[in-house]
């Protein structure tokens, strides 16, 4: 029986307008009022996160940051982060390369030039990004939540980055995004790794636990969990690791992924 759902949010709970589809607290209050918990698991950064999560009417701690943070109402009950330094050089290629370079310090986002994929970002969420150069001080001492790599291009100076980062030493792990973006996160940090903490929390068993999400860094996620489910549009890695696969895309394979494995309401 499952008594927790937890939910990826980019490609899974909304798609690229990042808009939480209409009738989804609607829909997520009506699972919790049949007695199952649902959250979820993202990549992003508890600070783009609270709006959504108070439009969803989350009631329970929520995973940002790829596993690094668990985020209970205002406060972090877990944040995992990892020394900038090793990486000064490899973010500056970046930026010779054309690319775009998002930090997350202590759950917020910040960025040192202004791009045009930075731009639109901050326009999807009424925010407006303003550059703010790291220090030489900030470089040796800063530990990050997470550091976002993306390249809009997408004709493979990922693939260069990625080898590069491969010989940086350092206490950090990363995901790669097909040819878009390089993700990195403490190396201890991983979705999976949090929802172990979070259903000890919550007093569930993993075997309790339905998963659903649409990219590789939901892979563990699936491997970790009872029972797991990806949307319609998962990515090619990440299809071949869920339980299941839903006909609908994003919220609608969302919601299909319920009625699967909890029954209809």
């Amino acid at each position: 029986m499952i008594k927790l759902v937890v939910c990826d949010m980019d490609g899974t709970m909304m798609g690229r307008d990042e808009i939480i589809p209409p009738g989804a607290a609607e829909w997520i209050a009506a699972l919790e009022a049949r007695g199952i918990m649902f959250t979820v698991a993202t990549g992003r950064a508890e600070g783009y996160m609270r709006e959504k999560a108070a439009q969803m009417g989350l009631r329970h701690p929520y995973i940002v940051t790829n596993g690094a943070t668990i985020i209970d109402g205002d406060r972090a009950v877990l944040r995992r982060q990892f020394a900038l330094k090793p990486l000064r050089e490899l973010v500056e290629e970046c930026y010779a390369a054309g690319m775009s370079v998002l930090f997350t310090f202590q759950g917020e986002e910040r960025t040192e030039r202004i791009t045009p994929w930075i731009i639109r970002e901050g326009e999807k969420r009424n925010r407006p990004y303003e550059a703010q150069p790291l220090t030489d001080a900030e470089w040796a001492e800063l530990r990050a939540d997470k550091l976002l790599i993306m390249d809009t291009v997408r004709e493979g100076k990922i693939l260069e980055i990625e080898e590069k980062l491969r010989a940086v030493p350092g206490d950090f792990m990363y995901v790669r995004y097909r040819l878009k973006a390089l993700e990195l996160n403490e190396k201890g940090s991983n979705k999976a790794a949090a929802l172990r903490l979070l259903v000890q929390h919550l007093g569930v068993s993993m075997d309790e636990v339905l998963v659903i999400g649409d990219d590789d860094n939901d892979i563990q996620l699936f491997q970790a969990a009872g029972q797991s489910a990806a949307v319609g549009n998962v990515s090619d890695n990440a299809r071949p690791h869920a339980g299941y696969v839903c006909q609908g895309r994003e919220f609608q394979g969302v919601q299909e992924a319920v009625e699967k494995f909890c029954g209809k309401s």
